[in-house]
């Protein structure tokens, strides 16, 4: 309806189930939810990764896979060389 404002969902924790190397510069990411996302398409997730000293970072990415009901959602990631997040997903994350 117009008007409504949508209330952000409390951050939940995502399992990275698998990585693709799309280009040398671009990987997706294959995220477990803990419930079905109910995402549509064109929406995105907002990533934050959370340091042990309590330092956060946040960045946005779209979707890149198609709405399915299901639990699981792919984030295209492009690696940018002074990129915060984006270099921590490139460079250390791993599926599992």
């Amino acid at each position: 309806m117009p008007g409504d404002v949508a209330v952000p969902s409390r951050w939940e924790t995502a399992r990275v189930v698998g990585i693709t190397e799309e280009t040398p510069r671009a990987k997706t990411f294959r995220l477990a939810l803990p419930k079905p996302s109910g995402h549509l398409a064109g929406q995105h997730f907002i990533v934050r990764l959370t340091a042990p000293d309590g330092y956060a970072a946040a960045r946005s990415y779209s979707v890149a896979s198609a709405p399915d009901g299901g639990s699981e959602i792919e984030l295209t990631v492009e690696r940018l060389e002074d990129g915060e997040v984006s270099t921590f997903l490139h460079d250390e994350v791993v599926a599992g």
